[in-house]
């Protein structure tokens, strides 16, 4: 294969990985924002306020990625527990792969709070989460098959109580945007040398 035949496709290839990563940002309608929230009108826990501001999120669409920032406290026995959310997690997680979603970090409390300003009750949350969204579309289409779901359930039973905001804009060093294009670079530039061997 010859030098610009090899680049060509590697060129292409990031590029189709770079539209079903980034997405095509189309941004949700008034319309479609007021049919996922008729999703809350029978769903148990979800406050008023909780909904305002799931609704001015997806109204303020931009069409870029967020990232969900999950604090995490199990219920007792934690082994339970932590079994009930990795079975969640595989439904979950699956569903949010397809759709070039995928977690940034996780991580366990090695303590109790360090600093604690102006939160009563903050104690004893032991996992921190962040989650990226390819979009907002993508998390409101994914809303009518979690909401009252039995996996949904089991996040509800291994939780003793949890907290979720979104966060955007937002940046990590080495994310797959860079990483797969150094990949495929890095895959190209072997096969390059191997035919100019």
């Amino acid at each position: 294969m010859s030098t610009a035949g090899i680049w060509t496709i590697a060129a292409l290839t990031y590029a189709v990985f770079w539209l079903w990563y980034v997405g095509f940002q189309r941004r949700v309608s008034p319309q479609e924002v007021d049919t996922c929230m008729r999703l809350f009108n029978n769903a148990d826990g979800w406050t008023t306020v909780q909904q305002e501001h799931l609704r001015r999120f997806l109204i303020e669409d931009d069409g870029k990625d967020f990232v969900m920032v999950n604090l995490l406290h199990l219920k007792s026995p934690r082994g339970e527990s932590l079994g009930k959310l990795n079975e969640y997690g595989k439904i979950f997680l699956g569903s949010l792969l397809r759709k070039a979603g995928h977690p940034v970090m996780f991580a366990r409390a090695a303590s109790g709070n360090i600093e604690n300003v102006a939160c009563e009750h903050a104690d004893d949350w032991g996992a921190a989460a962040m989650i990226r969204y390819r979009s907002r579309r993508d998390l409101m289409n994914m809303l009518p098959a979690t909401i009252g779901s039995k996996h949904h359930g089991l996040k509800l039973e291994a939780l003793e109580k949890t907290f979720a905001f979104p966060a955007a804009p937002w940046f990590v060093l080495g994310g797959p945007k860079i990483m797969v294009a150094l990949c495929i670079a890095l895959l190209s530039a072997v096969l390059h040398i191997a035919t100019t061997l």
